[in-house]
């Protein structure tokens, strides 16, 4: 075998064309030295087969491309969190190899609005600097009503100034907050209501459908200094549970069974 093997590599660098060696799969070409191989398909009319890798701005083109190039070999990958969806257009099958180079990806970019309040989850703010904040994104909520919302922003706004003292959860579900100023040498204690949670309705990823996200309002009172910040509840679950309707929605558009994972 080892003669038949190097009389095959014999021939072919003095022949420099394919040599099929026996017993070995597929075939081979024996180049000599100071020689290379070029491909020719750039002179060609059009490419030998597709290739390239595409990236969707929105599940509407994901679908579109993917169904307009599928073939009995196309598969579709996703993950939920973060989401993304990857369609193989020329995937492996059981009975053949396929090259898998030739792609589209939705990457599922979150929106501008989820951006905004995502990065401000959890972050404490100076009362001024929150209240800044609530008002700057008073478009997004939807409970409280944004004019009552916008009240208790200028409230906060205006007490700037004012020592805290304390607060307690009333039976409302609001909080008050007991604070005292000084006006013309004079001391009064007032109180201000803040809620204990308020409800926004964005859309989670960019182009997607609006999602009432509730939101807990936190506060820490330091030397009668107030400090506030919010908290989102389950974000990661709002998250998935976008990226299960995106999911869906290009299962039954495209008919394919999705796998979860990575290609």
């Amino acid at each position: 075998m080892e003669k038949i093997v190097s009389d095959a590599l014999a021939a072919g660098a003095a022949l420099g064309k394919p040599v099929a060696i026996p017993g070995a799969d597929g075939a081979y070409a024996i180049v000599p030295d100071g020689y290379s191989i070029i491909t020719l398909e750039s002179h060609l009319p059009t490419p030998t087969r597709k290739t390239g890798a595409v990236v969707t701005d929105d599940a509407g083109s994901f679908i579109q491309y993917f169904n307009k190039h599928a073939t009995d070999t196309s598969q579709i990958y996703a993950k939920l969190n973060p989401p993304s969806f990857t369609g193989v257009l020329n995937d492996h099958t059981h009975e053949s190899a396929g090259w898998k180079d030739h792609r589209v990806k939705y990457a599922c970019p979150f929106s501008p609005e989820w951006l905004e309040w995502s990065k401000s989850d959890g972050k404490a703010m100076k009362q001024a600097e929150f209240a800044e904040f609530i008002e700057r994104n008073l478009p997004d909520i939807v409970e409280p009503a944004g004019a009552d919302m916008l009240e208790i922003s200028r409230s906060l706004q205006a007490k700037k100034q004012v020592n805290f003292s304390s607060g307690i959860r009333l039976q409302n579900g609001q909080t008050e907050l007991t604070y005292e100023e000084e006006i013309k040498g004079t001391s009064s204690k007032g109180k201000l209501q803040i809620p204990e949670t308020f409800k926004i309705g964005i859309a989670v990823l960019d182009g997607g459908e609006g999602y009432k996200i509730e939101c807990r309002l936190r506060y820490r009172i330091n030397d009668a200094n107030l400090v506030m910040w919010y908290e989102m509840v389950r974000p990661h679950k709002i998250i998935e549970d976008a990226a299960r309707d995106v999911f869906a929605k290009i299962a039954t558009e495209t008919g394919q069974q999705i796998l979860r994972g990575t290609p």
